[in-house]
Formats: structure tokens, sequence, C-alpha cells
């Protein structure tokens, strides 16, 4: 029998971006979490005494220098070493580039992939395994790197190391494009993938295994992650199963608080979906968004109080530790406006009326310079903030006018109507 673990886009100590991140505890245990998971994962590998870590790719990331990461993940393969576990890593596109690579030195249990496609053969017990990779020469790499593979190796296990965008998924960029028919008509009897940070597996003869990203970091990267533990016999693949190794799980939680009308039942009903979800989740650490939805008097009062509902969610579950609030969405709309609750005339009524109609051209045309300034003073990374196409970017831009036309008559509510939570 031989077992291997298979992860991927680890992004060691790599920078977070989140909203997590004004709160200076939470950024503290935010910032080890990559890091305290690849632990687990090399903790993993021990207790399960399998024959080696599998890593497609991305274990940090380009602009990652720290020696006190490169001596963090020294001591781990140090670890997998003095346990017989053999280590193989192929460079994706965040580590093409990386400094550390060339500063560590690893085990001879480690193997590196270089840029040619390589493949090392090994046995165990009367089972001859064949693992091929390759890694990517440098962060772009736009062309399919399957025709550099050589041919399944006759009579082993064989397994293929690559780090691909597949298809292409949105939020990730196209690297060494790929099929699922591709990959299967190559021959190998499992790839291990990297690069989309979504778990997925598709079992056949040529088993294909995106085990996505180990430990999310933001709440684009919310729900359950996990790695890949793989069992194989002169039969095949007897065992897959998906492995939850995260420190903590960034979630996203809607809440119906339609036809709710004093913030007090706001505030509970908050506190009873918080009770119930404390309920289904393992133990570890959550970072909560709080999605509000649904039609309610208090649509204005929500968004005109909105740093006050955070706070009051907070203090929610300021007894739980297991618990953080890191935001709440408000995706709510009003209801009809009684007598002693209208904004003032004026230019105010125009936006009133457009809160509820198509956003005229000529708003939008104004608006386009502003746009496009805003896009070109934006990093590079940032740039498809709205979207990859004109099409995408006029749908968002009307999408967050309407919202900002919303937040302004929540403001701008007459002072004689009630004031406050």
């Amino acid at each position: 029998m031989f077992r291997f673990v298979h992860t991927a886009d680890l992004h060691l100590d790599s920078p977070l971006r989140s909203l997590a991140l004004r709160d200076p505890e939470l950024k503290l245990q935010v910032g080890i979490a990559t890091r305290e998971t690849f632990a687990r994962i090399v903790n993993l590998c021990i207790e399960e005494k399998v024959d080696a870590l599998l890593i497609a790719g991305d274990l940090y990331d380009s602009d990652q220098n720290s020696m006190h990461t490169a001596r963090f993940l020294a001591n781990q393969m140090q670890r997998l070493h003095q346990e017989d576990i053999r280590v193989f890593i192929i460079k994706g596109n965040h580590d093409a580039g990386s400094v550390i690579t060339g500063q560590l030195i690893f085990p001879d249990s480690v193997k590196i992939f270089s840029i040619k496609a390589e493949t090392v053969n090994m046995t165990k017990d009367d089972l001859d395994i064949a693992i091929h990779g390759i890694s990517f020469p440098n962060r772009q790499v736009p062309e399919s790197l399957l025709p550099k593979f050589p041919s399944p190796s006759q009579g082993s296990f064989n397994i293929g190391m690559l780090h691909t965008s597949l298809g292409g998924t949105k939020g990730h960029d196209t690297y060494a494009p790929s099929s699922l028919n591709e990959l299967r008509q190559v021959g190998f009897d499992y790839w291990a993938l990297g690069h989309i940070h979504k778990q997925s597996c598709q079992k056949g003869d040529s088993t294909v295994v995106m085990p996505g990203i180990p430990q999310g970091r933001n709440i684009g990267e919310d729900g359950e992650k996990t790695v890949s533990m793989v069992s194989v016999d002169e039969t095949g693949i007897t065992d897959l199963q998906q492995v939850s190794l995260s420190v903590l799980q960034f979630e996203r939680v809607e809440i119906d608080v339609s036809d709710i009308g004093e913030w007090k039942e706001l505030v509970e009903i908050i506190q009873k979906e918080i009770q119930q979800l404390s309920q289904t989740l393992s133990h570890k650490i959550y970072v909560l968004r709080l999605d509000l939805q649904g039609a309610t008097e208090l649509d204005w009062k929500i968004r005109r109080d909105s740093e006050i509902l955070l706070e009051e969610a907070r203090r929610i579950v300021d007894d739980n530790h297991e618990f953080w609030i890191e935001k709440v969405d408000i995706h709510t709309r009003g209801k009809a406006l009684n007598d002693n609750s209208q904004v003032n005339s004026g230019a105010l009524t125009n936006l009133a009326f457009l809160e509820d109609t198509e956003i005229p051209h000529s708003v939008l045309r104004e608006i386009e310079d502003y746009t496009e300034t805003i896009l070109r003073a934006l990093p590079a990374p940032s740039k498809k903030v709205l979207g990859d196409t004109e099409d995408e970017k006029n749908k968002i831009v009307e999408e967050l006018l309407k919202e900002g036309i919303t937040d302004t008559l929540a403001y701008l509510r007459n002072p004689d109507s009630e004031a406050g939570p």
C-alpha cells in the first residue's frame, strides 16, 4: 500500500487582505493561520504514516522573502525527513520566482521539480510508483505544459503534478491551461493539481484532483478547506478522502430580516442565527460575515447605523472565542415610507425616484470619467474590480450607484423620525 497527502496553494505567510485585519487580535490569528495549517498537514502525514507529501505549487508567494518563513519551512521538511516521508514540490505562478527557494537547503527526501518535466520512480512493497512533475519557469505561463510530460511508466501507478487553471475559473488568471479530457488522455492514474482554490475531484481511470487552498485567507475563500489523502494498491486507488485541517474558517451567514420592525428584534434574530450556527460547526475559529436580506421597515436604520449594528453583533460573540464578526453586509430593501419619516424634498426626491428605477444614461456617462480615473490609479491586480468587460463594468457601477442612493437616503431621513436604535 502506498499512501500520500496531496495539497497546494498554501501561500505561506502571504499578505492577508481582509476586513478582519482591522481587529488587532484577529489579525494575529489570521496572520499565522497558513503556517499553523501547514504544520497540521505535516502532523497528518506523520500520524497517518503516509509515504509522501505532494505540494502542487504556490507553497509561498513570489514577494515573500522572510527568512522566518524559510526557517519554518526547513524545520517542517526536516520533521518529514526524520519520519522517512518523501516530499514532492512543483512551483506555481506565485512561488516560481521566490528567493526563498534558492536560500533553502532541504533534505535529500525533498524533490523540487525543475522547469523541464521530470519523473521520480519509487517502490513501496511490491508497488511501483512514478511521480511526474514540472515547475513554472516564471509567473506567466500562458501555454499548456501537458506536451512536456512523458508517457506513463509501464507497470507503475503514475501520478502527474501540475499547476493549472484548467479551463479557466473566475478569480483565477489563466496559467498552463488544460482540460479534464486532455489530462486523462495523458494516461496517468492520478493528477495532483494546484492553482484553483476551490476543491474538486473527478474520479475515473484517471482521477483528477484539485485539493483547493487548505486555509482560507479572506471571505472570498469561505467554507471548509481540505487536503486530499490517498491510498493506492496494485488495483489502483482504494481510498480518497478530503481532510479539513484549517485553523480558522471564513463563513457567510445569510439572515432574513423580512418584516422586522424593531431594532431589538433585529439584534435578537442575529443572536439566534449565530447560536444555531455554533451548534453545527466543528471546533475551530470562525470568521463570520453576516448578510442581512429581505424587505423591512428598518432598512434605512440598518444602513444609517450599520457601525452600531456591527458592534451589536460583535457583542453577541464576545464570550465565544470561536467566533469573530468580520463585517455586516446589507442587502435589505425598504418598505413604503410613512408620513413622518420622509426625506427632505427638492433634489432628494430625484434620489428617491432613482432608488427603484434604472439609472439614466446621462448619469452613467457623467460618472464614467470618474470611474476610469479610479481604475487607472489602482494597482494592476485590482484593475478587474469592476469586471473584465465594458458591460460588466457598467452593471457593477449601476449597482453601486443604486446602493449609494439607498444609503444616502438613509442618512437624510427627517430628523423628526425615530433617531436611533
